[in-house]
């Protein structure tokens, strides 16, 4: 069991989980840990996922889309607990795609769960939720400014948990990890990293903002603990390393690491954030005429992470789920950077 486990659901051997997002950065890598601790682990994959991770780890795998209701019950028979780590990522795709994955999805995958066996369904959301005020911030304040539609079907998306919840349907439990950093990370560290070494890499306001992070296995120790502690229930956690690292002083640790020259190019943050909504407003019809894949230079999410302190307090996690960052920044710093070595 993971550190500091409170008693809850004990015949894991009799039990079985779902993962949805196995195939993905964090939901491989939760179904990397329950499958060495011995637990049955089942993953909701799609024809098109790539699964070499999940078949090498023997777990097993049904075809399925939290976007196609018909498709779900069949993958939850005899499921007792949810790990619902699929998410659209973006805030540049359309906004119809990104509430049909984040809220639909979440909606479809809850009902379904309500139908059959499953007792707790651990729900990954994010910090994005309370909209980047900066400052400190904990699990009682409620965003309301509009930022991006990633930011907005996430917090939609955690009403259908918690809706759920008041119907007494299922446990749930809202997980809100902050920049989730470590190996595999491809689409985000992997591609900073890229823009390290490349020259193009672009901070704002010259990095001074908290990067707010959060290595990988410490957001996992939190989503077991999570399926495991009955005061969990009905509750949502900032899931954040904590600490005070920056963006630059990240950017500059990866830059050193991997022998590359550190972040020279930086933008004010009002004029960052004006390009990025100019490139994603010309960039949605150019992508819906010409079905382009590659996504703009610049998004506003990205410019909200990097320029606003990134700054949520875990106390709650610590002392609710007896959570703690097991794994240290110097840690988690090195095992990234050997990984990118690998794959950059």
């Amino acid at each position: 069991m993971s550190q500091g486990a409170a008693s809850g659901f004990s015949a894991w051997d009799e039990d079985r989980c779902l993962i949805t997002g196995a195939t993905g950065f964090i939901g491989g890598h939760l179904a990397e840990r329950l499958a060495e601790e011995g637990r049955r682990v089942r993953c909701l994959v799609r024809s098109t996922s790539d699964t070499t991770l999940l078949q090498r780890l023997g777990v097993e795998l049904v075809l399925g889309d939290i976007t196609k209701p018909e498709s779900l019950p069949g993958a939850l028979a005899g499921c007792r607990q949810v790990f619902h780590c699929a998410a659209l990522v973006s805030d540049w795709e359309t906004t119809r795609e990104i509430v049909r994955i984040n809220v639909e999805g979440t909606r479809h995958l809850l009902e379904a769960s309500a139908a059959s066996d499953v007792q707790r369904f651990v729900h990954v959301s994010t910090t994005d939720v309370y909209g980047y005020p900066g400052g400190l911030v904990d699990e009682s304040y409620s965003g309301r400014r509009f930022r991006n539609w990633y930011a907005q079907t996430k917090r939609d998306a955690e009403t259908e948990v918690r809706r759920s919840e008041r119907a007494g349907a299922l446990q749930t439990v809202i997980l809100r990890p902050a920049t989730v950093y470590g190996p595999r990370s491809m689409d985000v560290i992997g591609e900073i990293a890229k823009a390290i070494c490349n020259g193009t890499m672009l901070l704002v306001d010259r990095g001074r903002a908290q990067a707010g992070l959060c290595y990988v296995e410490n957001l996992i120790d939190a989503a077991v603990l999570a399926s495991e502690s009955e005061a969990a229930v009905g509750q949502a956690f900032n899931i954040c390393d904590g600490g005070d690292i920056t963006w630059k002083r990240f950017t500059g640790d990866l830059a050193h690491g991997l022998g590359c020259s550190r972040v020279r190019w930086s933008l004010p943050y009002w004029l960052a954030l004006g390009i990025a909504f100019s490139l994603e407003s010309a960039y949605r019809p150019l992508r819906s005429a010409t079905r382009l894949s590659l996504p703009p230079l610049l998004s506003r999410q990205a410019v909200h992470v990097l320029g606003i302190d990134q700054a949520f307090s875990n106390r709650k996690a610590k002392e609710v789920l007896g959570w703690a960052p097991r794994v240290d920044y110097a840690t988690g710093l090195r095992r990234t950077i050997e990984w990118l070595k690998a794959v950059i």
